[in-house]
């Protein structure tokens, strides 16, 4: 908003040039030469000087009135640029496993929209070659997921591990294996629910494929009756309907309960894996994405015991 006009403000408000040059920090005589100035643009008299202060004339009136109203379409004019600034430097596109957005990227989540309430936040959840490829093409700015074995070391992203995770097996209350502890083969004579399964257009961001392969060559996937989806609700229901099993991280069994679907009794230990961030080498050390990597940090040292 014009300077001038500011100043006019706060003479016509206080009727009193002294009062108001103490109140913007100027001298009395540049605050009169400015509302002089003022005057003489408009071509009007605005104030009527004397010894007791001034007082405003049918012109003062008309510009308090209208300067008013454009100081407060300024003033909204500079918060509303402030929160879109907000909106587009804070905004946040960030993908994950499933699991991990319900052991504390949920909170991560929370967090950032209480201290940006204004800013856009976009969490895609999915497999992680999925979203590996979302983050090459710059659609999310990081994701969490395993360590990916045979990634193409050319694709210029970095991994920073948060934690180790086991695997374990889920199934049904009612499943006919639930009373005994039970080995890998017998696992293998009924079906696998497959949450967020690998997908042949992704791998164009592999390099070498033989660890998958060999993956589900262990799970014997080729043999079995495989149920697969890319939700969570989808996956329990699948196990609560049939005797499906599913291999999916151990920290997720306190979630599970709450449907009835429970780990199985194992006689060997399931895959152990890194979980960590990915991200593109060259938004390592953008202010945003690192606040955002600590916050996460901090509350999956929160969850520690749950995840371990």
């Amino acid at each position: 908003m014009d300077k001038l006009l500011r100043q006019f403000i706060e003479v016509a408000t206080f009727k009193n040039v002294s009062h108001a040059a103490n109140r913007l920090c100027l001298s009395q005589p540049t605050l009169t030469h400015n509302m002089k100035k003022l005057e003489d643009n408009l071509g009007v008299q605005l104030l009527v000087r004397s010894s007791s202060g001034v007082t405003l004339t049918e012109y003062g009136e008309l510009l308090l009135e209208q300067a008013r109203m454009m100081q407060r379409i300024y003033d909204n004019t500079l918060i509303r640029m402030d929160l879109l600034k907000e909106r587009q430097e804070r905004s946040l596109k960030i993908g994950s496993g499933h699991a991990w957005w319900h052991m504390f990227l949920r909170e991560t989540f929370e967090a950032h929209r209480h201290q940006y309430p204004t800013a856009n936040v976009h969490i895609d959840l999915g497999n992680h070659l999925r979203l590996m490829d979302l983050l090459l093409s710059g659609d999310i700015d990081l994701f969490i997921g395993h360590e990916i074995q045979g990634l193409n070391p050319k694709a210029g992203v970095s991994f920073l591990p948060l934690l180790s995770s086991t695997d374990t097996c889920y199934a049904r209350t009612g499943h006919p294996l639930r009373r005994r502890t039970v080995g890998q083969e017998e696992l293998l004579a009924y079906p696998h629910v497959e949450l967020t399964p690998d997908e042949p257009r992704y791998q164009h961001v592999m390099e070498d494929m033989q660890a998958k392969r060999r993956e589900r060559l262990q799970l014997h996937m080729t043999e079995r009756v495989v149920y697969s989806t890319n939700s969570v609700a989808t996956a329990v229901d699948m196990l609560a309907a049939t005797n499906g099993i599913m291999v999916f991280p151990s920290c997720m069994q306190d979630y599970f309960a709450r449907f009835e679907v429970l780990p199985l009794r194992l006689k060997e230990p399931l895959r152990k894996g890194i979980v960590g961030i990915y991200l593109m080498r060259e938004k390592g050390e953008d202010p945003h994405i690192t606040q955002v990597i600590e916050l996460m940090r901090r509350h999956m040292e929160q969850n520690r015991h749950l995840l371990e």
